[in-house]
């Protein structure tokens, strides 16, 4: 079995937000539209347009038998009716939603807001009734970015945000093995070993 990509291996096709990208364009479509735009697997696309019915994102129209063709159908198709906006929908095939990630989507739009904040405000903040963020992931956030160079630190607790480092609506994210992964640029931003992948694939010191 082929082993799973790590998000910065993703090719920016075989990821749901590619697949949502393309229901958000077609609004009406099969399986098979998404699958030749994209190289995720069937079962996976089908997976997901399931959780995103269930979830009331999508209405389907089942497969319909052809006319004198035998055991031939008509693909199911699907129609896009509650668009969100360009975050793909986190849902699980149940259509229950997927909260992981969402304090730190918080913290990133908090950010932007607040300008300059200490970590205990900013967990206060990007706080909400069905997420709460905690002093000790506030602090780890920002520790992070600013390493990365999206946040400047004023004092031991305390940011500012670098407007210029905004790259997009999609949080960055801490990898497992501590780096700082931009899901907008689709690149590393801050190795903690101090190297960084070249575009060659070679490593070199940040």
């Amino acid at each position: 079995m082929m082993a799973r990509k790590t998000v910065n291996k993703l090719n920016g096709q075989d990821s749901r937000d590619a697949v949502w990208k393309v229901i958000r364009e077609k609004k009406t479509f099969t399986v098979q539209d998404l699958h030749r735009e994209t190289t995720l697997e069937i079962s996976t696309i089908r997976d997901y347009l399931t959780g995103l019915t269930k979830a009331g994102f999508l209405d389907k129209e089942d497969a319909q038998p052809l006319p004198d063709a035998g055991c031939r159908s008509k693909a199911a198709k699907y129609t896009l009716i509650k668009d969100v906006g360009i975050d793909a929908p986190r849902v699980r095939k149940d259509g229950t939603l997927v909260t992981q990630g969402q304090g730190r989507l918080n913290m990133w739009r908090s950010m932007k807001i607040m300008k300059t904040f200490t970590t205990q405000e900013l967990a206060v903040t990007a706080s909400t009734p069905t997420c709460t963020v905690k002093h000790a992931t506030a602090e780890d956030y920002c520790y992070h970015l600013n390493k990365a160079g999206y946040l400047g630190k004023i004092e031991k607790g305390m940011y500012f945000f670098i407007n210029s480092q905004f790259t997009g609506p999609k949080p960055p994210m801490i990898q497992r093995v501590k780096r700082v992964w931009d899901q907008n640029l689709k690149k590393v931003m801050w190795p903690e070993d101090g190297q960084e992948e070249n575009s060659s694939g070679g490593k070199g010191k940040k």
